[in-house]
């Protein structure tokens, strides 16, 4: 299945950006990659087209060659706007925080070190993933390797948890505020929020800020 919702009305953000984009996702209940993007823009007052599918419906693109079209990986996320089409979550976050002139920080170091906090929420996001699902020339599917998922829930998780909570509560750069960068917000802290959310929060202390956020 497969559903399409439009969100928001167009604005000057959707100006910096180049249009309205359609984000084309999985259907996880506000869980995974595809969210962080949607977050991001419901924040930067940019309209979109919410482009949802069922994993079934997923599946049966890639075996026609479908999502191939939208990317060579065969993955999702995948961003469209005015024909150009744009992958990597990631990615598309840091491009559109330049364009807004907004979201990443002001100078280099501020810079950094969002670019920093999210990679590792990223290498944390990357283990989830491969603990929990497997992907084939037929789609993806869950991995149903229940020691791979209860090592990551006894390892993984604490390991990277940890590791934000120190360099968020030690860093100078996110004193002041709950955010990565004190009290301007930037696409880490969706990116934060999303592998917290996923994960069931995580004890991820310095952002519990974030929950009624």
């Amino acid at each position: 299945m497969s559903q399409v919702t439009s969100v928001g009305t167009p604005s000057e953000g959707n100006k910096a950006i180049g249009g309205i984009p359609t984000v084309y996702y999985f259907n996880l209940q506000s869980r995974g990659r595809g969210e962080v993007i949607r977050l991001f823009l419901e924040d930067a007052g940019i309209s979109f087209n919410d482009h949802r599918l069922s994993l079934d419906a997923y599946n049966m693109m890639v075996k026609s060659g479908e999502i191939a079209k939208l990317n060579p990986l065969k993955s999702l996320p995948v961003v469209e706007i005015e024909g150009s089409k744009y992958v990597q979550s990631y990615a598309i976050l840091r491009l559109w925080a330049r364009q807004l002139g907004s979201y990443d920080g002001k100078t280099d170091l501020e810079r950094y070190y969002v670019d920093a906090i999210t990679d590792i929420a990223s290498d944390w996001r990357s283990k989830w993933v491969d603990s929990a699902f497997r992907a084939s020339d037929s789609g993806l599917g869950p991995k149903g390797d229940q020691e791979e998922i209860e090592y990551h829930k006894s390892f993984t998780i604490s390991k990277y948890a940890s590791a934000l909570n120190t360099h968020l509560s030690t860093n100078p750069l996110s004193a002041g505020g709950p955010f990565v960068l004190g009290k301007e917000i930037t696409y880490a802290d969706f990116v934060i929020f999303q592998i917290a959310h996923d994960e069931g929060w995580a004890d991820l202390r310095v952002i519990r800020a974030l929950r009624n956020w």
